[in-house]
């Protein structure tokens, strides 16, 4: 397989089409491969924050976040691992005949073709870089204007437009004269092994174990009870879309969204296969949920409708647990994440590294943190409360004044309104932080992990690929490391 990198002059259409959204809000600006598009977001955010029709929503202001953004006391951040999802995109290529035939209504015009990051994605990506080249300043990680020595920094992106993009952004704000390197592996626009979240070991004793797993957690008594709580969440979709009078549904093409038909199979070398209105309600859901960010009005986001923020949460519901349930097995996670968890292990504690960022999809951390036995958790401020537009996992080893090393492991994201209206963030109006735990891993009271507990956790994590065919034997195939 093939590593190839791209320059920032490489991806120079996106900065363009960033420079075009500027003109669109009235800026009048230049900008290169080198040059941070600070002046161009402002004026977007103050737009943004002037065309506002939200209403009242049970967000928390950025400053609300601020205290996880201040330097902890007695420590020094030497290293920072990010795995990033995607921001914001137009629905699925493969999905957008079907969204337009589900619903007489009209969906909001895409900035960008189905599947590709839109243009509201790549301005709100740039902003968090932007934020994280302030913290880490702050931090004295990097100084300001930082130029990286080789080897101190990586940003390495799964090869679909939407990652690639996202990282380029991300990078242009964090770094905006240094013009980084992006890496990918293999040929554009397909996937890298890495970013799949598939089963590389698979055998009846596998399937069943696994199967029994997902269809027994939270107390679950089969496959049929995985979406039993979305019921109300499929109705409220249905409305918005008026589903019953779309051409789909009139010509059968669509059928009513009910709980308990859901079905998972596991196969060798695919994600896992759901079927029934738990996978139907997911591309409705995800399309609902994007166009929630994307429109300027919200009514337009719902069709007319006036939604609560509650009930944009419930319409979020179906493709979060989705996205979430679909892995929500450590054996699972264990075989889907497996080249994921061995290159953040890698990663972590690397000498010489400062700074890595590897952007994937929400299928990616939602495996990786199933595979490392995530305690269940729910993200407060965001209608996606899981993995969240643009939301990075973040593992920050920290150093105390006698030379021992900690870690620290969280999610960060853009609030919902942050994203929705591009607000500028900066470290006293800070993006959502929110500290996850892990079974068999104990704080001490400051709040860290002893960093070499969780080095253990992820090559333990890794050994266990490699024993499943011990302990599930009748098939004795491993997929290749890589």
């Amino acid at each position: 397989m093939k590593t190839r990198k791209r320059s920032v002059a490489l991806a120079a259409s996106l900065l363009v089409v960033l420079l075009a959204f500027g003109l669109l809000v009235g800026c009048s600006a230049q900008t290169t491969g080198s040059t941070s598009s600070s002046q161009v977001l402002a004026a977007v955010g103050e737009s943004a924050d002037a065309a506002s029709t939200q209403p009242a929503e049970p967000v928390a202001t950025g400053s609300a976040y601020a205290s996880a953004w201040k330097p902890r006391e007695g420590y020094t951040l030497k290293q920072v691992v990010a795995m990033s999802r995607h921001n914001l995109r137009a629905p699925q290529a493969k999905d957008m005949e079907a969204l337009s035939k589900v619903t007489p209504h009209e969906w909001v015009k895409w900035s960008s073709n189905g599947s590709e990051l839109t243009v509201k994605g790549g301005v709100a990506e740039t902003i968090m870089g932007e934020f994280f080249r302030k913290w880490l300043e702050g931090e004295k990680l990097i100084p300001e204007n930082y130029i990286p020595a080789d080897g101190e920094v990586r940003f390495y992106a799964n090869p679909r437009q939407r990652t690639l993009a996202t990282t380029q952004f991300f990078s242009s704000g964090m770094l905006p004269v240094a013009n980084v390197d992006i890496e990918y592996h293999g040929e554009y626009d397909t996937r890298d092994a890495t970013f799949m979240p598939r089963f590389g070991y698979v055998s009846d004793g596998y399937t069943d174990a696994a199967t029994k797993e997902i269809a027994t957690q939270d107390g679950n008594a089969g496959l049929a009870d995985i979406d039993k709580d979305l019921q109300e969440s499929y109705d409220l979709i249905e409305q918005v879309l008026d589903y019953q009078n779309s051409p789909a549904y009139k010509a059968g093409e669509a059928k009513d969204l009910k709980v308990g038909d859901a079905g998972y199979e596991i196969k060798l070398g695919e994600e896992p296969a759901v079927s029934g209105s738990f996978k139907d309600s997911n591309k409705l859901s995800d399309a609902l949920t994007l166009q929630y960010y994307e429109a300027e009005d919200l009514a337009d986001a719902s069709f007319g409708m006036e939604l609560t923020y509650d009930q944009w949460k419930q319409i979020a519901a179906a493709k979060n647990a989705y996205g979430d349930r679909r892995y929500n097995s450590k054996l699972v996670g264990v075989d889907c994440a497996r080249l994921l968890v061995k290159e953040i292990s890698d990663e972590l504690g690397r000498d010489g590294r400062r700074f890595s960022f590897l952007c994937g999809h929400d299928s990616n951390q939602s495996s990786l943190l199933h595979a490392l036995g995530v305690t269940d958790y729910d993200l407060p401020d965001t209608i996606e409360t899981k993995t969240p537009i643009g939301g990075k996992i973040l593992f920050e080893v920290w150093e105390n004044a006698a030379g021992e090393k900690f870690c620290n492991v969280r999610y960060v994201y853009a609030t919902s309104d942050q994203v929705r209206n591009l607000v500028l963030l900066s470290l006293d109006k800070a993006p959502a932080s929110y500290d996850l735990d892990f079974a068999g891993l104990t704080r001490n009271a400051d709040g860290l992990f002893a960093l070499a507990d969780v080095q253990k956790l992820l090559t333990d994590t890794a050994a266990a690929y490699d024993q499943l065919p011990t302990d599930y034997p009748e098939q004795t195939e491993l997929a290749p490391a890589a």
